[in-house]
């Protein structure tokens, strides 16, 4: 018997709809497992037991001076690790250039700490994308390692007694940015 599913094939159309099925319970399984590892769950708001307790780093700046969170004591502090190379990282720095104009001057400082590139790399990008914030280098990867920055790009709040109350992957939205400031004393 021939069925007409798209051109006259032997081809059960039911067989069809079941591999097209399964694809779609994957497609959708696969995509809730992505969106599952960037959605700042609960425990990673809070800090979480992989959140570090404290971030007293300091790393060189492009001109070669040393900076890091502890050179802002007394204020909340935002680092963005992130890497010329990851689009998400570039996503993530857009959402964060207007939330850092409406926090500039008002006790909050942003790091953009790029992540495991030579200096020459990260000059080169930012002569085309520069960041309104200081950019500090982490090209052995030494700090990102010691904090547990396992994905670009990570966002990492500092709250004004130097404690880590925000510390999570993926890309974060701009209230929620807003709302982990709040939450860290701004």
């Amino acid at each position: 018997m021939r069925y007409a599913y798209g051109a006259m094939t032997k081809t059960n159309p039911f067989r069809s709809l079941r591999v097209r099925r399964s694809a779609l319970v994957a497609a959708v399984a696969g995509s809730l497992l992505l969106l599952s590892c960037s959605d700042g769950s609960s425990a990673a708001r809070g800090g979480g037991a992989a959140a570090p307790a404290k971030a007293d780093f300091r790393l060189k700046t492009l001109d070669g001076r040393s900076l890091g969170p502890k050179d802002f004591g007394g204020q909340v502090v935002v680092v963005d690790f992130w890497a010329t190379w990851c689009m998400p990282c570039r996503l993530q720095a857009q959402i964060l250039e207007p939330v850092y104009r409406d926090y500039k001057g008002r006790g909050v400082q942003f790091l953009a700490a790029d992540v495991g590139e030579e200096t020459e790399t990260v000059k080169k990008f930012l002569q085309e994308k520069p960041f309104p914030y200081p950019v500090i280098l982490d090209p052995e990867q030494s700090v990102s390692n010691a904090l547990g920055v396992l994905a670009l790009p990570t966002l990492m709040v500092i709250d004004k007694q130097g404690k880590v109350s925000y510390f999570q992957s993926g890309v974060a939205d701009g209230d929620t940015v807003r709302q982990l400031i709040k939450n860290a004393g701004a």
